[in-house]
């Protein structure tokens, strides 16, 4: 018995129907790579919350605190106290039952928890600042160039007389081109000259 192949046949998709779908998969990705966007706002807010975090740990360490200060200290709910608590519950100890070397348990706990989630959170966003510049997503440089409204949305002005007009001296939020479209403007504030106090 003799076995015949046969290849499909497809018609050609239409000029048409071809720039439709092209059009549609290009919003889909810029939809995609937006929503990357978000993803890398939150991890650079929390890149500046373990940041913060990390520089107040150290203020702490650096300031002898009084008596008042370490009970209302301990009394509140801030985040070093979070994770001291943390510390204390996995250690299986009660806070009315810490010693000196507790303490500095806790303390090097501390430090090594906040060392560890900010260099965690960093790497992320490496790695994601890394994918987008695969995708050529690149960041809008906007900090002392003048204000361009293709790329730039103004939240407003703020008075300066060390810069020029119309100069951005804020970002407020970061813009991103994908090849070199704007996939997202610029946020910022932008100076204008400082009013003459004899118009006033």
């Amino acid at each position: 018995m003799t076995r015949r192949w046969t290849l499909e046949h497809h018609d050609p998709i239409p000029p048409r129907e071809l720039a439709t779908q092209t059009a549609k998969h290009r919003r889909d990705q810029e939809r995609f790579l937006q929503d990357l966007l978000g993803i890398l706002d939150g991890l650079d807010h929390a890149c500046e919350h373990w940041h913060q975090a990390e520089q107040d740990h150290l203020q702490t360490l650096a300031t002898p605190l009084s008596q008042s200060q370490v009970s209302s200290a301990a009394s509140s709910s801030s985040f070093f106290q979070k994770c001291q608590q943390w510390l204390m519950f996995w250690q299986k100890e009660s806070p009315a039952s810490v010693s000196p070397e507790t303490s500095e348990l806790e303390t090097d706990g501390t430090r090594e928890i906040i060392s560890s989630a900010k260099e965690g959170v960093e790497l992320i966003r490496r790695s994601m600042l890394d994918i987008l510049q695969q995708r050529q997503v690149v960041p809008i440089e906007v900090n002392g160039q003048p204000f361009d409204p293709e790329q730039m949305y103004a939240l407003g002005r703020q008075e300066s007389a060390e810069v020029e007009e119309n100069t951005v001296i804020q970002e407020v939020v970061k813009g991103y081109l994908w090849q070199n479209r704007i996939l997202r403007e610029a946020q910022v504030m932008v100076a204008s000259k400082p009013s003459d106090p004899d118009e006033r």
